[in-house]
């Protein structure tokens, strides 16, 4: 497929809400570096629009992109992501009831905003973007099983700081 003038302002309108989504969570909803690295990745993306495979869902192809302006902006910002959270490995894998919905998505968007940058980036790929498996280690460029350990230890963490901070 060939991304024309006309095809990519539509794929920016369907997409460019979801990529800017992507960066706020990552930035901690800094909401002009979210608009500025938006606006970066879709010109990157016009910029190597012929490098574009359609065998590759352009979603996929975006977040590969966007993935790595993002870690391009940490770089730049010499940004590090100290967080450690303990996990018990008997620990139930099941939110509390007794927390209500809005309550409960509160408090999963505060435990994702606190885990390190490379799990973050993970869940909100699958999570957030709806990607797969081999789809977030494609745009993370890593192997399938380390997007598996990145997950797990994402949704460990995220239970247990909803565990430790529960009504």
């Amino acid at each position: 497929m060939r991304l024309t003038a006309d095809t990519f302002r539509a794929l920016y309108l369907e997409y460019g809400p979801r990529a800017q989504g992507f960066f706020m969570r990552m930035t901690g909803y800094d909401i002009e570096l979210s608009r500025d690295l938006t606006q970066d990745l879709f010109t990157r993306l016009w910029s190597i629009r012929d490098r574009y495979d359609s065998q590759l869902p352009f979603n996929a192809w975006m977040f590969t992109v966007a993935y790595n302006i993002l870690r391009n902006e940490h770089r730049r910002q010499m940004t590090v992501m100290e967080y450690v959270l303990s996990v018990d490995k008997e620990e139930s894998m099941e939110l509390p009831d007794k927390i209500e919905q809005e309550q409960r998505k509160s408090l999963i968007h505060a435990a994702v905003d606190k885990l390190p940058e490379p799990q973050k980036a993970v869940f909100l790929l699958k999570y957030g973007e709806d990607l797969t498996i081999t789809e977030i280690a494609k745009v993370c460029d890593i192997p399938e099983g380390t997007v598996k350990s990145r997950m797990f230890s994402a949704l460990k963490a995220v239970r247990e700081y909803c565990k430790l901070n529960e009504i």
